[in-house]
């Protein structure tokens, strides 16, 4: 190794918030820098480097072929490095933290993803508080909150999942739909908790024909089909009449995956578009001072990381 002092931690933190949101503005506002100061950083580390690390264009900064090469060595080792100063810490320190998200979201994705967690930090005790309540993140409320759209002002924003909405069946009900009018053929489920979560049969459907489209009115009327569509308590009643051949479910992408990679549930329509809102963390910015909320936050980012790459 040479003698070369390495640079700053926080700059190597900075290249990867560039690469992580693609763009110097949204760098800045993630880990609360002025841009400026985030142009300064990178200008930094490609001196040191001697080298490009970024394209910039008008849809934002790409990395160099340089730049992914050492992004994926920075973010690993930077990853390892929190990980292990958080676990010194989290020894000495609190060991618990609460968590809040929508029922969902606990049932469909953290309950087979909270077990690694459970495993990596046996010493830590994960609360998690479900409801479709804005999180309350005063003293003795929530640390984290994994929430549906964008943060509320002094709160710190992460965004964790980029969803897509369609349409699922069970892979028998599947196979028995007809070439024309398809959407007809079975009821169209849904859950109580369905409005908080922008998951709504309506606007779906008339963002697919087009709102203005006549003739698909007069082939189906989905405001009819949805004051008359059966209502479960929950989404995973909902989903578990799904996979029962009972009807059509509406779904998000990141809520149904072992679903669809067991084939208990199938995409019955080609018809697919971008969920409204996504999946964000949330919390003040005090609250990773608590060593088991970094933990944790640490380790959700990894899991969804580790998701898009497979």
């Amino acid at each position: 190794m040479g003698k070369r002092p390495l640079p700053p931690l926080s700059v190597l933190q900075t290249f990867c918030a560039i690469a992580q949101t693609g763009g110097f503005g949204r760098a800045a506002e993630q880990i609360g820098q002025t841009q400026t100061a985030v142009s300064h950083q990178l200008a930094q580390l490609e001196g040191w480097i001697g080298g490009r690390l970024f394209d910039r264009g008008r849809n934002g900064a790409r990395l160099t072929p340089l730049g992914a090469r050492l992004h994926s060595a920075i973010a690993g080792t930077i990853s390892d490095l929190e990980a292990a100063l958080y676990q010194a810490r989290a020894n000495v320190s609190i060991r618990s933290v609460t968590v809040s998200m929508s029922p969902e979201f606990s049932s469909q994705w953290l309950a087979a993803q909270l077990p690694d967690f459970c495993r990596r930090h046996p010493e830590i005790e994960v609360k998690v508080a479900v409801g479709y309540q804005r999180p309350d993140f005063q003293p003795g409320g929530v640390d984290l909150a994994i929430w549906l759209g964008r943060a509320a002002a002094g709160l710190t924003h992460e965004e964790l999942l980029t969803d897509e909405e369609f349409v699922v069946s069970s892979p028998a009900l599947s196979r028995q739909l007809p070439p024309r009018e398809a959407i007809r053929a079975a009821p169209l489920l849904r859950y109580a908790g369905m409005r908080h979560t922008i998951l709504d049969w309506q606007r779906w459907y008339e963002q697919i024909v087009g709102s203005n489209d006549a003739a698909a009115d007069a082939v189906f009327d989905i405001a009819r089909a949805v004051e008359e569509a059966p209502l479960f308590e929950s989404f995973t009643d909902m989903l578990d009449a799904c996979r029962q051949g009972r009807g059509f479910a509406l779904v998000r992408s990141s809520l149904v995956a072992r679903d669809l990679a067991e084939k208990t549930l199938v995409r019955c329509f080609v018809e697919v578009q971008p969920a409204a809102v996504g999946y964000n963390l949330l919390y003040p910015p005090n609250a990773l001072q608590n060593p088991a909320a970094a933990l944790f936050r640490n380790w959700l980012l990894s899991q969804i990381r580790s998701a898009a790459r497979a």
